[in-house]
């Protein structure tokens, strides 16, 4: 899988994910981009990456987060998602990561009352190459 394959499945797993919310709401993209996985000497080019796409969850009152949160868990264990992290009831935060393809989301809820949904892929080669 290259760079631009696994962005594509990181954006599949969001639009999936979307489904099991309500349908009022709506998602806006607002970070999409490579993070370089490895640490670049000096003059020595990045070679591997992840793909990252960050949404920001419109139209659902923050009383209702917690019931979001629960519908994404339920929809990820339902998809083959693990639980890494989940915060509740403390805070609204629940990381997940595909048992198959090492793929990862995460859903949070900030204290500004803004919903995030994020997903990235494992380290992948810019040309496709086995990380």
């Amino acid at each position: 899988m290259n760079l631009e394959q696994a962005t594509r499945h990181v954006e599949d797993n969001l639009r999936s994910a979307l489904t099991c919310l309500p349908a009022r709401v709506r998602a806006e993209r607002v970070a999409c981009g490579p993070v370089p996985c490895d640490e670049s000497a000096d003059d020595e080019p990045v070679e591997r990456f992840v793909a990252s796409v960050d949404y920001r969850i419109h139209d659902v009152p923050p009383e209702e987060y917690g019931r979001c949160l629960d519908a994404l868990l339920a929809w990820w264990s339902g998809n083959g998602f693990v639980v890494l992290t989940d915060a509740r009831p403390r805070g609204l935060y629940v990381w997940v990561r595909h048992a198959v393809d090492g793929f990862q989301m995460a859903a949070q809820a900030n204290d500004r009352g803004e919903l995030y949904l994020t997903s990235t892929s494992p380290c992948v080669r810019s040309g496709g190459e086995p990380a």
